[in-house]
């Protein structure tokens, strides 16, 4: 009986994992090695992103590992030319203290849970 139990509970593992890689907005999602920005104490640096923003697609600020270093500060979006350009992000960050912070973006559509593309920002302040 107890033999049983724990296969029944082994197959559920196996299809709850095989459900959640199978997602199709988790696919998407690309890991990046990051950028390294310094910067000093209340200076402003910047990450230029194209975004397709006429489809609702943005960048945002997904998580920031010491809030204490280093805080976004802002976007800025530089329209192409025609709607269906891509637009260019101009993500601004201001240095508060000596130290080191890690900054991840999510590139997202309006309305959806995952994110499309992430990437990490390393950021110094000196």
């Amino acid at each position: 009986m107890k033999s049983t139990i724990h296969t029944a509970y082994l197959i559920l593992i196996i299809i709850t994992f095989s459900l959640l890689t199978s997602c199709s907005g988790l696919k998407d999602i690309e890991g990046y090695k990051g950028e390294n920005i310094s910067m000093g104490v209340g200076d402003i640096s910047s990450v230029k992103l194209s975004a397709d923003t006429y489809n609702k697609f943005d960048w945002v600020v997904a998580s920031n590992s010491d809030p204490t270093i280093a805080k976004y500060d802002g976007k800025d979006n530089q329209f192409g030319e025609k709607n269906t350009d891509m637009t260019t992000q101009v993500l601004k960050f201001k240095g508060l203290k000596k130290g080191k912070t890690i900054i991840t973006l999510n590139y997202i559509k309006l309305g959806d849970l995952l994110a499309k593309k992430s990437r990490t920002i390393n950021i110094t302040v000196y």
